[in-house]
């Protein structure tokens, strides 16, 4: 992956939108990787009797989607200094999530250059399912030149 430096970006800058379609098999595979075997998120005959259409998406799989899709933008060098969010609306096997961001706010603060991040999940009806939001330290282009 190319490396981000802080002179690059600029307050409204995109962050590469991330495009999951998610389904049964990933959350099986997730679910054994992360050991949250709760049959809500892999069985949907139980995930029926609890009153669910189908197996819903783990909360962490939002935050790993959002990590993922953060740390790929910025690069090896970067570093994820915060990254909170909340699951505001319930999504299921069959549902296609959509990572997308922006530049908020970009500044210097005890040596390092930051950048604070609107990131958010929506769903493949373009509705916002899980906002959240990341701090994000980025090398600056002179600090590769000592190295």
């Amino acid at each position: 992956m190319e490396q981000l430096f802080f002179e690059d970006v600029e307050v409204g800058t995109e962050i590469p939108s991330v495009v999951r379609k998610v389904n049964l098999i990933n959350l099986i595979k997730y679910a054994a990787a992360t050991w949250n075997l709760f049959l809500v998120h892999i069985d949907k005959e139980f995930a029926n009797k609890q009153g669910f259409k189908d197996v819903n998406i783990p909360a962490s799989y939002f935050g790993a989607s959002l990590a993922k899709m953060i740390t790929d933008w910025m690069g090896n060098r970067g570093r994820l200094k915060r990254l909170s969010y909340r699951v505001t609306i319930m999504c299921f096997a069959g549902d296609t999530l959509i990572c997308k961001g922006k530049v908020m706010k970009k500044y210097q603060e005890a040596g390092y250059n930051l950048l604070d991040c609107d990131i958010w999940v929506e769903n493949q009806d373009g509705v916002k399912v899980a906002p959240a939001s990341a701090t994000v330290s980025l090398p600056a282009r002179d600090e590769m030149c000592h190295e």
